[in-house]
């Protein structure tokens, strides 16, 4: 067909003619010509039957949803134009969700890190050392490191020197007591062995005395015998008349005389027996001296002596003891009142220094104060619409102007307007308007990291309930910018 379309003659096909105006019109108004009629199908085919002077077949089965080419441009136009539009809208969502969604979020009008300040107070009066490594502004300062030692050399030291006089005055006295006891202990020892001498003597005599008086009671005992024998001998005889009334009379004599002496070598035998189991039990019975002898009386006596030395000397050790103990005691004291060394109680950075070596300090004066980072936080102004929605414990984020990374924290104190004296290092300037402040502590800044005075945002988490209409449409605006 386009073979047939290029042989043939070139011919114009006129446009119908318009209808014709009036000489007025045509005078008045310029001539414009009409654009050419949009022809369909079956018009076309006409004009090209008229043209060519064959018919041309018209396809009927086409479908009548196949675009024509006007119609495909404007489709393709149309998508285009949706295109440009949706991407318009995606810049200006992403361009504007962030301050919008800024703008509803809890955030805080100022934030500043901040950390708690440990101060260093000089425990007594007196002068500041000098010492090789003074502490300086901004210095580490690990637990345990010597900050600053004072020393007062005006201390009072008079009970120190008393108590250091009656310690000397009793380490003298007792070596005379403890050689007084042990000469004591020493005589005592020499009675005691004369008394136990004596004693084993006594019972020695006593025993040759009982041996003796058995001896007599045995010779007694035959005299006594023969006299019975001889008295009733002669008491038959003179019954047969062979013997006198006289011999009779002096044969029974004799024999009561050996009875009663028998029977006196008894008691005599009995009384020594007595005397000596008395002896041996340490008592003496008899009439020519007591019941101790003297021996055994002057060791009782340095036996009381040497009890009442040795009570003595124990009670002055005691004594002595009691005032080694309160000199100790002083001696601490006066150590503690003329020098005394303060360190860092825990690893922080020396913050203020308040003095200088070689200074005069008095008690509970100020001499240093050092930053402990370990447990930073920040504290945080707010408007009072957030202030009135947020609650101790709830959670927050802080991150640091220009940067993006975010450290987690958890609400703390809630002071209001009106900011309570604290320790901080960076103290509120006074009541601000429209201002309430609240403190986040934030863990993950460790101590190396704590930029104590650097600024930056704080983003609450408002609990569940308490955000209301603004909080909601807060969630709905982060479903734009889940990472915001």
């Amino acid at each position: 067909m386009v073979a047939e379309q290029n042989k043939a003659p070139k011919t114009e096909i006129e446009p119908p003619k318009s209808s014709t105006f009036s000489p007025s019109e045509e005078s008045l108004t310029p001539t414009v010509m009409d654009p050419p009629p949009v022809l369909n199908v079956r018009a076309q085919s006409a004009l090209l039957q008229e043209a060519f002077g064959k018919p041309v077949p018209l396809d009927l089965d086409t479908p009548a949803s196949t675009p024509s080419p006007q119609r495909g441009s404007f489709i393709a136009g149309m998508g285009w134009r949706a295109f440009k539009s949706a991407l318009g809208l995606g810049v200006i969502i992403v361009a504007g969700v962030g301050p919008v969604q800024r703008l509803l979020e809890f955030s805080s009008v100022e934030a500043v890190v901040n950390a708690r300040l440990v101060s260093l107070r000089a425990p007594i009066d007196g002068r500041i050392k000098d010492a090789d490594s003074a502490p300086t502004i901004g210095a580490e300062a690990p637990k345990g490191r010597l900050m600053f030692r004072i020393t007062n050399s005006r201390a009072d030291r008079a009970r120190l020197d008393d108590l250091q006089r009656l310690v000397d005055q009793a380490e003298g006295e007792r070596p005379a007591i403890a050689t007084r006891l042990l000469r004591l202990k020493e005589i005592h020892q020499q009675i005691s062995q004369q008394a136990r001498a004596f004693q084993t003597g006594r019972i020695r005599e006593l025993e040759e005395r009982m041996m003796d008086l058995k001896a007599q009671a045995s010779a007694t005992g035959a005299s006594e015998f023969e006299a019975a024998s001889t008295l009733a001998r002669t008491k038959a005889l003179a019954a047969s008349g062979y013997q006198t009334t006289v011999a009779v009379e002096r044969a029974d004599r004799d024999a009561k005389v050996a009875a009663e002496t028998q029977r006196s070598l008894n008691h005599r035998l009995f009384a020594s027996e007595v005397e000596l189991e008395a002896a041996r039990r340490g008592e003496y019975v008899g009439d020519s001296y007591n019941d101790r002898p003297s021996s055994l009386q002057h060791a009782d006596e340095l036996s009381v002596r040497v009890a009442e030395t040795e009570a003595e000397l124990s009670s002055r050790d005691q004594r002595l003891a009691r005032l080694h103990a309160a000199l100790d005691a002083e001696a601490t004291r006066y150590s503690e009142l003329s020098n005394a060394v303060l360190s860092s109680p825990t690893d922080a950075l020396v913050w203020e220094v308040l003095v200088s070596p070689g200074e005069e300090v008095r008690k509970g004066q100020d001499l240093l104060r050092l930053l402990d980072c370990s447990r930073a936080i920040v504290t945080v102004t707010v408007r009072e619409s957030v202030f009135n929605q947020l609650r101790l414990g709830d959670t927050a984020q802080f991150r640091f102007s220009g940067q993006s990374g975010k450290y987690n924290g958890t609400i703390v104190r809630m002071s209001g307007s009106a900011a309570p004296p604290d320790n901080l290092a960076i103290q509120p300037t006074g009541p601000s308007s429209g201002g309430y402040r609240i403190a986040v502590s934030v863990p993950d800044l460790a101590w190396t990291q704590c930029g104590v005075g650097r600024t930056g945002t704080v983003v609450f988490n408002v609990s569940a309930g308490a955000g209301g209409p603004l909080q909601s449409l807060r969630d709905a605006m982060s479903f734009f910018l889940p990472g915001s």
